[in-house]
């Protein structure tokens, strides 16, 4: 019998004859059929299968990722914000719950949801869309939702390690910063010891940074109107500092809008999300041990 070949399939005019060889006489004892049975075993794992795998790509197992259980999308961020605004004191709360039953991890809650809603609502006040005591509801009724899950004994988002200290701020003045208590939490389950002061003033936070000592300051910056003024409070804060090597980051609003708003401000680093801003915070400490 002659070797199959893919070459061979392809070109015979009745593919199952090739496939299946007509039975020979019983005195054979199914030697042929074992014969052709073994080509077209090596002829698929020789032939048929590598070349599937070049036409479709095929990655291994290894390097599939499963998909993630659930995807937060704009139409579950604009229909927080209306429940939270709308809605009665349950709704919010009664919604984020579902989604989280759908498969919504904590990390996608704070950033994907919560965070996102905020700055929804943020955007429908400039806007006109939303008033001032609406927004002010629906940002209270987002922070029982983060103060529910906050509570929750879930592992941490980091790595323990040395004793870490961050002081957390908004730029004075601002009206709502519920974007510094999601950054906050972030922090905190990311192995930091966090102050937040999201009322304080420039006098109080340079007296706080002078007392106690603190590895990072975090400032949330709403607006471009003031920069000036935050670079020269920036400036004072590292002057005062009883940490001479305080690391200095920035994030917020503005982050989104200005790449370069560390270098407007005098800071080290600016970090666009509640994530961002742990990673770098902790690449910047864990720099520092390496050069000790």
């Amino acid at each position: 019998m002659d070797a199959l070949t893919i070459n061979t399939l392809l070109a015979a005019r009745d593919p199952p004859q090739i496939l299946r060889p007509q039975p020979e006489p019983a005195s054979s004892s199914g030697s042929l059929d074992e014969a052709a049975e073994d080509q077209l075993t090596r002829l698929v794992e020789a032939e048929i299968i590598p070349r599937l795998m070049l036409m479709h790509r095929v990655d291994p197992p290894s390097a599939v990722r499963p998909a993630p259980a659930f995807l937060p999308t704009q139409a579950h961020v604009l229909r927080l914000s209306e429940l939270a605004v709308q809605g009665d004191a349950e709704a919010a709360p009664a919604y984020v719950r579902s989604l989280v039953a759908q498969g919504a991890t904590q990390a996608q809650v704070f950033v994907d949801l919560l965070a996102a809603s905020a700055r929804h609502m943020g955007q429908q006040w400039e806007e006109d869309r939303y008033s001032f005591s609406e927004v002010t509801i629906g940002l209270w009724r987002l922070q029982r939702v983060l103060h529910e899950y906050a509570q929750r004994d879930l592992p941490m988002l980091g790595v323990h390690g040395p004793s870490r200290r961050c002081l957390l701020a908004a730029e004075p003045g601002t009206q709502h910063s519920f974007g510094l208590s999601i950054v906050a939490e972030f922090f905190s389950r990311g192995g930091w010891s966090v102050d937040c002061e999201p009322g304080a003033g420039w006098s109080d936070l340079r007296r706080q940074l002078a007392r106690d000592r603190f590895d990072l300051f975090g400032l949330s910056i709403s607006s471009s109107e003031h920069l000036p003024e935050i670079a020269s409070a920036i400036l004072d804060m590292r002057r005062a500092s009883a940490n001479a090597r305080l690391f200095v980051m920035v994030g917020g609003p503005m982050a989104a809008l200005m790449p370069d708003l560390a270098q407007r401000c005098g800071a080290d680093a600016v970090a666009s999300d509640a994530q961002a801003a742990v990673s770098l915070a902790d690449h910047w400490l864990a720099s520092l041990v390496r050069q000790a």
